[in-house]
């Protein structure tokens, strides 16, 4: 039974867990890092993977063609189409 769990004691106050709405004491309370009150049965430790920071990457890949000169046509001469319009 439970009544030895929840005896009371001098210094001691009660709490509820946020998980499982368990009476528990404050000696056994653990509060977890996105800040749930609860108990050793419910806790879990922060995982390692919310911690993680990206590292720069560096890209040093230099093109792999040269690009052509564009040409433009600012004229057109009529004759030098010989019709094909």
């Amino acid at each position: 039974m439970t009544a030895g769990l929840l005896k009371p004691q001098p210094g001691l106050h009660q709490l509820i867990d946020d998980v499982g709405g368990r009476k528990i004491r404050s000696d056994k309370v653990r509060i977890t890092w996105d800040g749930i009150v609860t108990d050793n049965l419910d806790w879990d430790p922060k995982h390692p993977q919310l911690e993680l920071r990206a590292r720069s990457e560096r890209i040093g890949v230099k093109p792999t063609r040269v690009r052509p000169k564009v040409k433009f046509v600012t004229s057109v001469d009529p004759n030098s189409l010989n019709g094909k319009i």
